[in-house]
């Protein structure tokens, strides 16, 4: 039997003996991997043996994920933007911006004409008149009739005057340059200065319906009306008491 088992395989009954053996562990083996790669696969293949088992592919396609996990918490350089600040503005910065705007699209508004009063300049004539020698000039400077401004200091100095041929104004009295002055400023103050923007720039009109003068601002356009011309306060003399008697 033995010699027959021998010449069908070749093979002493001894070595089929360890042939069955071997095979017998190399099932072994094959469980025991196949265990392996299934715990391996419900643990997520976290185990040092699994990393170990992994092919080239797989290693290399963990090496990119480590290298984009790490480029993405790796922060980017952005230049700050200035005008980005979130709304985070205080009100003298945004006051600043409206008028750099403002003077970008209105150079007049930057450009503004100061205007330089000159004062009166006032000469004797005999002993009892006074000569204002640059009374057209300050007229033109303010843009208003000579007649207008006459009919003011005429009725502030409560006196009577005149217009000479060379536009210079003859007052009856003597009368100092302060004087003259603080009138002129009053005059400027009631019928050429804007209360809106205080500009000079402006002109007189009278409405013919209401018979009414108005002071229109040519900078701003704002309007307002001006008080009537009225007589001021002066002492009446010895000839206006006897005047009056004969009056009466």
């Amino acid at each position: 039997m033995g010699s027959d088992e021998e010449n069908i395989t070749g093979k002493t009954e001894e070595e089929q003996i360890a042939d069955l053996l071997d095979v017998t562990k190399m099932k072994k083996k094959k469980k025991k991997k196949k265990k392996e790669k299934k715990e391996g696969e419900e643990g997520g293949g976290e185990d040092d043996e699994d990393a170990g088992a992994a092919g080239p592919g797989d290693m290399e396609e963990q090496k990119n994920q480590i290298r984009l996990d790490e480029e993405a918490q790796t922060p980017i350089d952005v230049p700050e933007d200035l005008y980005d600040r979130m709304a985070d503005y205080s009100y003298d910065e945004l006051l600043d911006r409206v008028i750099k705007i403002l003077h970008e699209h209105n150079p007049d508004l930057v450009e503004k004409k100061r205007r330089n009063m000159k004062p009166p300049q006032l000469t004797r004539v005999g002993t009892k008149k006074t000569l204002w020698v640059n009374f057209q000039e300050i007229c033109t400077m303010m843009q208003r009739n000579p007649e207008h401004v006459f009919q003011f200091f005429m009725a502030e100095l409560g006196t009577e005057g005149s217009i000479d041929g060379n536009q210079r104004l003859v007052i009856k009295g003597k009368y100092l340059p302060k004087y003259i002055e603080s009138l002129l400023r009053k005059y400027i103050v009631e019928y050429v200065t804007c209360r809106m923007c205080r500009s000079p720039n402006t002109e007189l009109k009278k409405d013919s319906g209401t018979r009414l003068y108005f002071c229109q601002c040519k900078d701003c356009g704002s309007s307002r009306s001006v008080a009537q011309i009225r007589s001021g306060y002066h002492a009446t003399s010895r000839a206006d008491r006897r005047a009056a008697r004969n009056a009466t």
